[in-house]
């Protein structure tokens, strides 16, 4: 648990990656915000753990609860379409999905979990070892047998493990990419794609322009997603600093290379002026609508987005790995955000049977592929991803990044982290601090938290 960056190399993993790449043509669209339920065995409202006090071997229906995020505006629908076909298989279960907004997860399920009330299922990523800390998630020791560990690369089992324990099965990865729009760059005359910080600005600079001579800016050569704390944070990494504190208590990056990436990031929002300026919007539908509307040549963001910009835009949309940093290992220059999310049981579920009777089967490759593909993520797992995207040029760029997935390792006070780093990132992009004042800030406030 105290690994600052979790590395996937795996052999087969390549090599599955690379032979599955390309897109099937569905589409899916942005729905982080959103949040509802889909009560698909018509099941009651009760959200808890506890609800359903029948075993599926008494013939009464076992009535399960799943809770996760949206990754995609038909969340609901699809899980609907999954769900249902769980039920061929086990008509005695019933799983009620409820999607849960992004920003009130973790305080929901937090206050689920105390009363006694939490999920049955639930998707999770980062925050899942606050859960496992105070007792709330069961151990999958006893269920995920070797057959059903094969298939996943160790290092993806140790990221859904705590304290030794296997805690949650991997269900997705994702990396992240930089979208660009390729008929701004055949306008400009760029023919290669940057593959360096130097590289890039120098591109953002060219396509940096007021195209109509009133004097202002109109045109801008990239722009970083409002509230996104990844973004700030690439920078800082592939400057050669570390996210976490040895602990995974506090900032690894209060330190001359943390200052270094967040000053580069400073340079291109407030000295080179080559990012669209906070000011410009008010809401994240605001601000793509500049990437797609032909205002912003680059966009960073993570793979999934692919999917929603087709089905938002008609640009000509192209991808390239995010360009490197300065830092002296590919571990650190090359790095970009990416993540596991993993499936997981209460360890308050009244039967955890039937939990796992899910989870096994929304997880099988030929299953978790419907989810995957229309949303646009990988999975953890060999075998799945040998199933999908054949010929997509853009998920064979985010193919590569997967294939040397490095995921920061999961802390009770990665919500904390999170939250912090979008504080930094307005205090940056908006001159409201220096970039050392900024991190020096939130290290003060991260030890106010954790107490170290």
């Amino acid at each position: 648990m105290k690994k600052k960056l979790a590395m996937l190399l795996c052999a087969g993993m390549v090599m599955g990656l690379l032979s599955g790449c390309g897109g099937n043509g569905q589409k899916a669209a942005s729905g982080n915000e959103s949040s509802g339920s889909s009560n698909a065995g018509g099941v009651s409202e009760d959200n808890g753990a506890a609800s359903g006090s029948e075993d599926a071997s008494s013939g009464e229906a076992v009535k399960l609860t799943f809770w996760k995020s949206p990754h995609s505006d038909r969340e609901d629908e699809i899980w609907a379409s999954m769900i249902a076909e769980f039920n061929k298989e086990n008509p005695n279960i019933q799983v009620e999905f409820l999607n849960v907004a992004w920003d009130s997860v973790v305080e929901k399920e937090t206050a689920a979990f105390a009363a006694g009330t939490g999920p049955d299922i639930s998707f999770q990523t980062e925050q899942f070892p606050l859960y496992a800390k105070n007792g709330y998630i069961l151990s999958l020791e006893d269920y995920a047998d070797e057959t059903k560990r094969s298939g996943y690369p160790a290092s993806a089992l140790e990221y859904c493990s705590y304290d030794g324990q296997l805690m949650g099965i991997p269900f997705v990865a994702l990396n992240s990419v930089m979208f660009y729009n390729k008929d701004m760059f055949s306008e400009a005359g760029i023919t290669e794609v940057p593959t360096t910080w130097d590289e890039m600005e120098e591109v953002a600079k060219k396509l940096t322009l007021d195209k109509d001579g009133d004097g202002q800016t109109d045109q801008w050569g990239m722009m970083f997603e409002m509230d996104d704390y990844w973004q700030p944070l690439t920078y800082i990494i592939q400057a050669g600093a570390d996210q976490w504190n040895e602990n995974l208590t506090n900032i690894g990056f209060n330190n001359e290379q943390g200052v270094e990436g967040l000053t580069f990031f400073d340079k291109l929002y407030n000295q080179d002026k080559v990012v669209l300026p906070l000011e410009k919007y008010t809401s994240k539908e605001e601000e793509r609508a500049y990437f797609y509307n032909g205002q912003v040549a680059m966009f960073p963001q993570q793979i999934h987005y692919t999917n929603i910009i087709k089905e938002a835009s008609d640009i000509n949309l192209g991808a390239f790995a995010i360009p490197a940093g300065p830092a002296a290992d590919e571990a650190h220059s090359k790095w970009n955000f990416a993540n596991i999310g993993m499936l997981a049981i209460s360890s308050q579920t009244q039967h955890p049977d039937a939990a796992w009777k899910f989870v096994e089967f929304i997880t099988r490759p030929e299953v978790e592929k419907t989810y995957l593909s229309e949303v646009g993520f990988f999975s953890p797992q060999l075998a799945t991803n040998d199933l999908m995207y054949e010929g997509d040029e853009i998920m064979a760029v985010a193919a590569e990044g997967i294939a040397s997935l490095q995921v920061s390792p999961a802390s009770d006070y990665a919500n904390a982290m999170m939250q912090n780093l979008k504080i930094l990132y307005e205090n940056v992009a908006r001159s409201e601090k220096s970039p050392a004042d900024a991190i020096q800030g939130m290290y003060d406030a991260m030890k106010a938290i954790s107490g170290e």
